[in-house]
C-alpha cells in the first residue's frame, strides 16, 4: 500500500498545477510573471495513519536556453522521494519544457519517470502551425513515433504551470470558471475549469505570510484523483504569481504542498511579516 501512496504522490506532483491559458483566445504573453533564474523548492507532506509525513522535495526552475536555433526559456520541475524512503520505493521524476521567446508557447517537452521499477520517457515537438504534435516514446531502448491532433493554445504539463500564472483573476468574480484543455499522456482533455475563489493570507513553512490568490481545479478522474474532487492553489498576489501552497485529495489520502525555498523572482517577494 505505501508503495502505491508514493507512486501517486509522485504523479499527483508533476499535476498538481496542471491548468493553462489553453482556451483563452489569446495565449501568447509578452509579459510574464517568471524569469530566467527563479528557482522554487516545495516540501510534500501526505497524510498517513492520521499523522502527517515529509514524503519528498520539488524543485522548479527557469533557465536561458537555446532550442533548434530558437531562444528559449528552460522550464524544469524534478521531484524525489527522501532518502529514507529510497530503500523501497526510489522516486526520481523530471519534467521539462522548451518554450519560445518570440512566442512564450512550448516548442519542446521531455519527460522521465523513474519510480522504483517502472520507467516512462517521452518527448513531444510542438507545431502550432498544423496544430499537431509528435511523440517520441522510448521503452527497452527502441522508440515509437505518434502523432497528436491539439488544440490552438494547447499546453504540456510544465509549461502549464508557468502559464497558468499570467491568467488576469482581476478580471473574475468569486466562483467564475476558467475553461482549460491540458496534453497529458499522448491524450488532450478537454473542458476542466479553474475555479475563482477570492483572496486569502496563507502562512508558509517558514512562518511568513503573503497575500495569495485562491482558485481550485477541477481534477481528472483516473489513478490518482477521485471523481468530482477539486484542488486547491494558492499564488502570491504579486508580479510573481508563485504557487505559494497546494492540497488536495488523491485516492489513498490526502496531499499538502509548501513552497519552502523561493530565489530569482521578477520582484521581490511581498511578505507581510
Amino acid at each position: 500500500m505505501l508503495i502505491k501512496q508514493l507512486n501517486s504522490l509522485f504523479k499527483f506532483l508533476f499535476v498538481l498545477l496542471v491548468f493553462d491559458l489553453s482556451a483563452q483566445t489569446n495565449c501568447i504573453y509578452n509579459n510574464l510573471p517568471f524569469i530566467a533564474g527563479e528557482e522554487v523548492i516545495y516540501d510534500i507532506e501526505y497524510l498517513m495513519s492520521k499523522t502527517w509525513v515529509s514524503a519528498g522535495k520539488v524543485r522548479f526552475k527557469v533557465e536561458d536556453s537555446i532550442y533548434k536555433n530558437q531562444p528559449c526559456l528552460y522550464l524544469e520541475g524534478k521531484g524525489r522521494t527522501l532518502k529514507n524512503y529510497d530503500w523501497f520505493f526510489k522516486v526520481r521524476d523530471k519534467y521539462a519544457s522548451f518554450i519560445s521567446k518570440k512566442t512564450s508557447l512550448p516548442v519542446h517537452f521531455t519527460r522521465r519517470v523513474r519510480e522504483g521499477d517502472f520507467k516512462l520517457d517521452y518527448d513531444y515537438d510542438f507545431d502550432y502551425d498544423r496544430n499537431l504534435a509528435y511523440i517520441l516514446d522510448f521503452k527497452n531502448k527502441q522508440s515509437t513515433k505518434d502523432t497528436l491532433d491539439i488544440i490552438n493554445c494547447s499546453f504540456d504539463i510544465m509549461s502549464s504551470v508557468y502559464f497558468c500564472r499570467a491568467i488576469n483573476f482581476n478580471k473574475y468574480q468569486k466562483d467564475d470558471t476558467i475553461p482549460l484543455n491540458i496534453v497529458l499522456d499522448k491524450q488532450v482533455y478537454e473542458n476542466i475549469n479553474i475555479i475563482y475563489k477570492g483572496k486569502n493570507k496563507v502562512t508558509n513553512q517558514n512562518k511568513k505570510s503573503i497575500n495569495c490568490i485562491h482558485f481550485q481545479i477541477k481534477l481528472i478522474e483516473g489513478t490518482i484523483f477521485k471523481a468530482n474532487e477539486t484542488m486547491d492553489v494558492f499564488v502570491s498576489d504579486d508580479a510573481n504569481r508563485i504557487p505559494i501552497y497546494v492540497e488536495a485529495e488523491i485516492l489513498v489520502g490526502s496531499i499538502k504542498v509548501y513552497s519552502k525555498i523561493i530565489k530569482g523572482t521578477k520582484v521581490p517577494m511581498n511578505y507581510l511579516d
